[in-house]
């Protein structure tokens, strides 16, 4: 069992969900050093001082490029730390599966964990500090050794107990997070064509939707029409690029896709 005593965490990028793990981890009075490429003044850590860490926290944007998320500033980020960095790489941003794999193959002296989060840019806070549920990838291209394999799992175990940890392949903890973000889209498309369809119908969506959630076998969550912009269909910052990452990964693979096609193409349409 690893004890955790004065274990120094790192924080690369201090955007949306950076700064909610930033905010989480000092009021556990944590040791956090933070990090990120627009601080600009000599009040702000520099990327050096990520060195002293035991753990870091990438917490860096993945835009949809038009044909796969663009990585650049993690592989930018991994090539400063790849013979520098002792401690364990902890990836939150949403990439492709077998991402991690890759990365580990590009730089075997790194330990890489994919850590994916599960929060809404309103309550982003409340949602990390908070979690129910933590989720641990680790690459099969790295020969973790006993203390490395638990240090990621002794850190939440003893700042976050009341979480279930699950421990996967990193290829698993990747297919789970944008699945699952590409899921809530696909459904709350769903339900747009189900508002859509009460409007000609004359029929009240309100009424009929408190109706089928009544028996409890539909989360309510991605069900209210319109969304939280006022709008019909998905926005946001996730969803939107989520959902063509995944869309051209199974084009990628020659996997079915008709589904999450018809999904984009509506939106699309809805959003005009």
């Amino acid at each position: 069992m690893i004890i955790i005593i004065n274990m120094i965490i790192g924080i690369i990028g201090m955007g949306c969900v950076g700064k909610a793990l930033y905010k989480s981890f000092c009021m556990k009075n944590i040791n956090v050093i933070d990090y990120d490429i627009n601080y600009n003044n000599s009040y702000h850590f520099i990327l050096e001082d990520i060195l002293l860490t035991d753990i870091v926290f990438l917490c860096l944007p993945t835009e949809f490029n038009g044909t796969e998320y663009d990585k650049s500033a993690i592989y930018n980020i991994c090539d400063y730390l790849h013979d520098k960095y002792k401690g364990s790489v902890v990836i939150k941003s949403t990439v492709e599966p077998t991402t991690i794999n890759k990365l580990q193959d590009k730089y075997p002296l790194l330990k890489l964990y994919h850590n994916p989060e599960f929060l809404s840019a309103a309550t982003a806070f409340e949602d990390f500090h908070n979690q129910s549920h933590i989720v641990i990838g680790k690459s099969n291209n790295y020969n973790y050794n006993n203390n490395t394999e638990c240090i990621l799992e002794a850190f939440y175990n003893n700042y976050y107990p009341h979480a279930t940890i699950s421990i996967c392949s990193s290829t698993e903890s990747e297919s789970m997070k944008i699945f699952l973000n590409t899921f809530y889209a696909v459904k709350i498309q769903f339900f747009n064509e189900l508002y859509l369809l009460c409007q000609k119908t004359d029929t009240n969506y309100n009424n009929v939707l408190d109706l089928m959630l009544k028996n409890n076998w539909i989360n309510p969550m991605h069900t209210n029409v319109p969304g939280p912009d006022g709008k019909l269909s998905y926005g946001g910052a996730c969803f939107p690029k989520d959902t063509l990452a995944l869309l051209h990964f199974m084009k990628a693979n020659n996997s079915p896709h008709r589904i999450l096609d018809a999904t984009i193409n509506e939106r699309n349409e809805m959003r005009l």
